[in-house]
């Protein structure tokens, strides 16, 4: 049953990462393997095309006796740091979850497989790549559409391995604000805000984005 309730439990976590969308105004393509205990179990990468954003990220490790597999595509369209469609897919280890968002008039529309909802007119996603999320007390996840509460802030300057490289980066903390799981999760950012990596703790140990 203990390994039941951390199997259930790291998918809570892995949902929270599963998106990473900048409205930057040119086309590019980053790709992150994914380590769990210091081991590559995936890889998530992003296509970034003027306002829309495409991401795409594939999971699969063991765990005692089960096996687990992640799989989610989504497409996100931006404006002015406000978020204006989302169309996203996931399977999240046999749970089927579908978003389909946008902005109208006076709010921002959200359908998923089990209901319909609204939520502010202007929302961000867990869109790590642009940093004006650090400015945010909510963000919306992209797998289920909830809008989530968060306490962002800054703990310091340090040393920051990207491909081979040793750079001075900016450390940030996002954390969660849920009576049911708070999540903890780190972000490095240059002196540019580029986004650098991340590194959260899950149920069974850490997990690390890394810059291919």
């Amino acid at each position: 049953m203990k390994i039941t309730l951390h199997k259930k439990l790291l998918k809570k976590f892995i949902c929270i990462f599963t998106i990473f969308i900048s409205n930057h105004i040119f086309a590019t393509e980053w790709i992150f393997d994914v380590i769990l205990n210091e081991e590559i179990i995936g890889q998530h990468s992003f296509n970034y095309e003027n306002t829309k954003t495409t991401s795409q990220a594939n999971f699969e490790f063991k765990y005692f006796l089960f096996n687990f597999k992640y799989d989610h595509k989504s497409t996100e369209i931006w404006k002015k740091n406000c978020l204006i469609s989302i169309s996203s897919q996931t399977n999240d280890d046999g749970d089927l979850f579908k978003v389909d968002g946008f902005q109208n008039k006076d709010n921002f529309l959200v359908s998923t497989i089990k209901n319909t909802f609204k939520l502010p007119l202007c929302v961000m996603t867990f869109s790590y790549g642009n940093p004006n999320i650090l400015k945010q007390n909510k963000l919306m996840n992209s797998q289920t559409g909830e809008l989530i509460d968060v306490n962002i802030s800054f703990i310091k300057k340090e040393i920051y391995t990207v491909r081979g490289n040793n750079v001075l980066a900016n450390l940030w903390k996002i954390q969660t604000i849920n009576p049911e799981n708070d999540l903890l999760i780190y972000l490095w950012y240059d002196d540019e805000m580029n986004w650098l990596g991340l590194k959260t703790d899950t149920p069974i140990g850490f997990m690390h984005y890394r810059l291919r």
